[in-house]
């Protein structure tokens, strides 16, 4: 029996050094020769490298006389070969170790885990070599601790412990199936808000994916204001802009090729009624019936603008319907007879600025005129009657609207100083032009005096620089020659081209 322990106990021996030393006993090794000393490089500074014998220390421990704990330390090493051997599960009292030359370890579970994950740490900012783990073992001769190279078991199951408490994660990416329309999980209010912000050519591009995108992109909310300045306009266009709803219309200088409706237009089958209420054609090149085509289907006009066009009766007459429109240019118009103006008169009767400069009117064009002006008027433009507009017209025409605040009467060489007595009569009026009107002797502008409204009067090309200084001097409150053209009625003042009266034509 005691032989049998004594050899267990040397073979005991020797395995814990194999552990401890990383070194393989010279009866377990092939042939029995023994492995030569295996030695390590530990690079320091980066300049000096240090060259270390990790030799096995060998300790023996006193021979107990105790059966029982060779038992229990037996069963802890054969049930340990598929399981981390620990001192705590084996039960090894301390001194068997301290005899062996081992000091006892604590749980590295619970205490050791931060330690060796700083150590870790260190060692791989300092060298790049493979980590390595000092372990002190006790020598008879030696009393310095020895770094010995780790197992590469070691390695792994620390590595195992290290990621049992530090994780990586990686958000996963949704992955999308082919075909499927994300705008579908949007509202229309949505999406809606989206083509808000793209221009008039891209929403027709997106009406054409899908019925959806056509009902949003056709919306009336995204057609409310159009620019179509200077642009050439094919036939039947603009009966397609006129149906999504637009309220306010800009075609100065545009090209409007014939016909403007198509016969199967819905604004001419009355299906969907003419929404636009702002609509400028200064100078747009558009035949006389087609101007009438449209004209005719807008009944809601609030501001219109047709200057430099030519105009029949049949176009008139269709302004004539738009009875809440305010503001009407005509300066520069062609074909305007009595029974246009009779016509215009008639049915619009909230104008409140009205521009007729330089359309040639007639005598029986005029009177009419005079006569028939709503008492609303408070802006209008009469200049470039050189010789038909009379004293007797201005007459009837102060008679007529009391309440004038601007009054252009510019260009008409026919109106003599008794005009200025009818003026004064004006108790509102703020501007007042009458410039080349030569018949108005200078002496009589002094009358202006008592008009205590005015505010400014232009009389261009009348006197010398020296007789306008002394018409500003005698009126004071006066400001003499200050605009060169009128604003009366028209949609744009000087170099603004995005917007007409006061209204963006964009978005």
């Amino acid at each position: 029996m005691s032989i049998s322990v004594v050899m267990f106990r040397g073979t005991f021996i020797l395995l814990t050094e194999a552990l401890v030393g990383n070194t393989i006993p010279p009866k377990m090794k092939q042939g029995g020769k023994k492995k030569p000393v295996q030695t390590t490089k530990i690079e320091e500074n980066g300049d000096k490298l240090l060259s270390v014998e990790c030799k096995p220390c060998l300790k023996r421990r006193k021979i107990s006389d105790s059966d029982e704990k060779d038992e229990k330390l037996n069963e802890s090493l054969t049930n340990g070969s598929n399981k981390r051997w620990s001192v705590v599960e084996t039960d090894v009292e301390p001194e068997i170790l301290e005899d062996m030359g081992v000091s006892m370890l604590e749980d590295e579970g619970a205490c050791d885990g931060q330690k060796v994950l700083k150590n870790s740490v260190e060692q791989e900012s300092e060298t790049s070599s493979p980590i390595c783990e000092s372990v002190m073992v006790s020598n008879d001769n030696e009393s310095s601790p020895q770094p010995v190279q780790q197992d590469k078991s070691v390695d792994h199951r620390k590595s195992n412990e290290l990621s049992e408490d530090f994780f990586l994660y990686r958000r996963k990416q949704p992955v999308l199936p082919k075909g499927e329309d994300v705008f579908l999980k949007l509202s229309d209010e949505m999406v809606l808000m989206i083509f808000r912000w793209l221009p008039k050519n891209m929403l027709v591009r997106c009406s054409l994916v899908c019925k959806r995108w056509q009902r949003i992109a056709y919306d009336e909310v995204l057609w409310t204001r159009m620019d179509l300045g200077s642009r050439t306009l094919n036939s039947g266009s603009l009966g397609h802009v006129l149906t999504r709803g637009t309220t306010i219309l800009r075609l100065a200088q545009a090209e409007i090729s014939d016909p403007v409706f198509f016969s199967n237009c819905s604004i001419l089958i009355k299906d969907v009624p003419c929404k636009l209420q702002y609509l400028d054609l200064s100078m747009a090149i558009i035949s006389e019936e087609g101007l009438a085509d449209l004209l005719s289907t807008c009944k809601n006009l609030r501001k219109l603008s047709l200057e430099h066009c030519r105009l029949n009766d049949k176009a008139c007459a269709a302004i004539g319907q738009n009875y809440n429109l305010d503001t009407l240019n005509m300066s520069a118009c062609y074909g305007i007879t009595e029974a246009c103006v009779s016509n215009i008169l008639t049915g619009c009767r909230k104008l409140s600025a009205l521009n007729v400069a330089w359309t040639d009117l007639s005598v029986a064009a005029l009177n009419i005129l005079c006569t028939k002006l709503p008492r609303s008027m408070q802006r209008i433009n009469i200049s470039g009657c050189r010789k038909t507009l009379t004293d007797n017209h201005l007459r009837q025409l102060v008679a007529s609207c009391p309440d004038l605040v601007e009054l252009d009467l510019s260009d008409c060489t026919t109106l003599t100083a008794e005009s200025i007595n009818i003026i004064t009569n004006l108790d509102k009026i703020e501007y007042l032009a009458l410039s080349r009107c030569y018949s108005i002797a200078p002496a009589a502008y002094l009358l202006l005096s008592s008009v205590n409204s005015l505010m400014y009067l232009d009389v261009f090309n009348l006197m010398s620089e020296q007789s306008v200084a002394n018409l500003q001097e005698n009126l004071p409150d006066v400001d003499v020659n200050k605009f060169l053209f009128s604003s009366v009625a028209r949609p744009t003042v000087g170099i603004r081209r995005t917007s007409i009266w006061g209204l963006r034509v964009r978005d």
